[in-house]
């Protein structure tokens, strides 16, 4: 599966709950903020809402890995840590880290419809791409760590109205990649 597809899955089920929630609360979405461990213990976030988890596999840059997707929804909100175990031949070359960390950061952008930029942000560094998801404006923050076994991106998409600024940067900032 490419990551466009993933990205497309998390915000297709995204919506059928968003729907759901909208059925169930009229008014604005409710954040119940629980912290656990995902990314086979190497993360640690605060979730606002109930994680569901999926696997599968994702090609992005020539490499196929098994990308775990860690995801809760409040209303249209995404929040998601996504991680990928580093294959050995991966692992043990910084220039293959570095590349495989690049098409990660350009899919993002990619999947948002959106120009990705000349330079790369370093690892761990908030990154905000304003684009369009599913046909319709949307924005996204996110950040994205290469270490030494691991592969991980946590992002907060949604629409303007979907996703406030703040808790998107609550939830990033709850991220703790672990050593």
């Amino acid at each position: 599966m490419m990551i466009s597809s993933l990205f497309r899955f998390m915000l297709k089920k995204a919506g059928v709950l968003a729907g759901l929630a909208v059925l169930l609360a009229a008014c604005s979405p409710s954040y119940n903020w629980r912290e656990m461990d995902v990314a086979d213990g190497h993360v640690r976030a605060a979730f606002p809402a109930r994680v569901s988890t999926d696997t599968r596999d994702l090609k992005l840059d020539t490499h196929t890995l098994q990308f775990t997707l860690a995801s809760a929804t409040v209303g249209e909100g995404v929040f998601a840590v996504g991680s990928a175990p580093l294959p050995p031949e991966i692992a043990g070359n910084p220039a293959a880290k570095r590349a495989l960390g690049v098409a990660l950061m350009r899919s993002l952008y990619v999947n948002m419809q959106s120009t990705p930029p000349m330079e790369w942000p370093p690892y761990g560094e908030a990154i905000e791409v304003h684009g369009k998801v599913a046909g319709k404006p949307g924005w996204l923050q996110a950040k994205v760590w290469v270490t030494d076994t691991m592969l991980i991106e946590a992002v907060a998409a949604g629409t303007q109205e979907s996703l406030p600024a703040e808790r998107a940067r609550e939830f990033l900032r709850s991220v703790v990649v672990k050593p």
